[in-house]
């Protein structure tokens, strides 16, 4: 069925739909200036800079970062954003050519980014500053940071895409972009600011027992956790591994599971009746945000 609006206005127009079951609203998200912040009340407060980066490819020891922005925010300990304490945004050179579906996708040039660089020492002073870091993916992003800055390495992070059960929220999938829409906002760019700009909106998000997407983020990423590594494990029980939960660690070539530390007795005795009964013990060892997505 085909409805022809109308409305005299947007207002008007979406007071016809708003209703409607069969139709969703999605609302351009704020610029930094109009973001919408919650009142400053009594108690302690944390800085969060949410990161992101554009780069040339996906392996941080050959790939360049192009584009990279940080936004600054004051976080109460009710999770509500209360301040934006700064932002800035830089272009760098990666003195080769970009490739062309990362041009497509960012649509940044090479005549865009030639001879610009990055104050490298004013953003390690406004990474450093911040209590914790936030990057959508952050394993990404951390490789190509500590890369630029190794004075950041062992920072504490947090992880948006993972440090944060969306479906249990009432989200599907973990893309910022689908995310962004399922809360009711869509942003067209695809450069380093609009997408923190986008993470913003998300990490606001009202959750329906009245808490914030940040702030159940940044209580799941402090709590410390322990890697249970399937040593030894047997190549063709990978089945049951990966049917557990147990992701492949690729550089050091074992299975492996972040659980909490009163399962580790637990996820031994499971392993050991389903995995392998002899062999070598489990290697558990503890993790925190400041060695977590590395």
């Amino acid at each position: 069925m085909t409805t022809i609006n109308r409305a005299a206005s947007a207002e008007a127009a979406l007071s016809l739909c708003a209703n409607d079951p069969n139709v969703r609203i999605l609302r351009r998200v704020s610029s930094l200036q109009d973001f919408p912040l919650a009142k400053r009340m009594e108690g302690p407060t944390r800085f969060v800079a949410i990161v992101d980066t554009e780069t040339t490819g996906t392996d941080p020891l050959i790939d360049e970062i192009i584009d990279i922005a940080v936004v600054t925010l004051e976080v109460d300990q009710a999770g509500q954003i209360i301040s934006i304490v700064s932002a800035g945004q830089a272009l760098r050179d990666p003195h080769m050519p970009i490739p062309a579906h990362i041009r497509r996708l960012t649509g940044i040039t090479d005549d865009d980014v030639a001879g610009k660089s990055i104050d490298l020492d004013r953003l390690e002073r406004r990474l450093a500053a911040a209590d914790v870091r936030i990057a959508h993916n952050a394993r990404f992003d951390i490789g190509f940071v500590e890369n630029l800055l190794p004075g950041l390495a062992g920072a504490a992070w947090a992880c948006s895409a993972s440090d944060f059960d969306w479906v249990e929220a009432g989200f599907d999938g973990c893309k910022l972009g689908h995310l962004l829409m399922q809360a009711g906002y869509f942003n067209g760019a695809h450069r380093a600011m609009a997408d923190v700009i986008s993470l913003i909106h998300l990490l606001a998000h009202r959750l329906p027992d009245g808490g914030t997407v940040i702030g159940t983020l940044l209580a799941n990423a402090e709590r410390s956790t322990v890697r249970f590594e399937a040593t030894g494990a047997p190549y063709d029980k990978r089945g049951l591994l990966k049917a557990r939960g147990y992701r492949w660690d690729q550089r050091h070539r074992v299975w492996w599971s972040e659980i909490d530390e009163q399962h580790c007795a637990e996820e031994e005795r499971w392993f050991r009746q389903n995995i392998c009964a002899d062999g070598p013990v489990p290697r558990m060892m503890k993790i925190s945000w400041h060695q977590r997505h590395r």
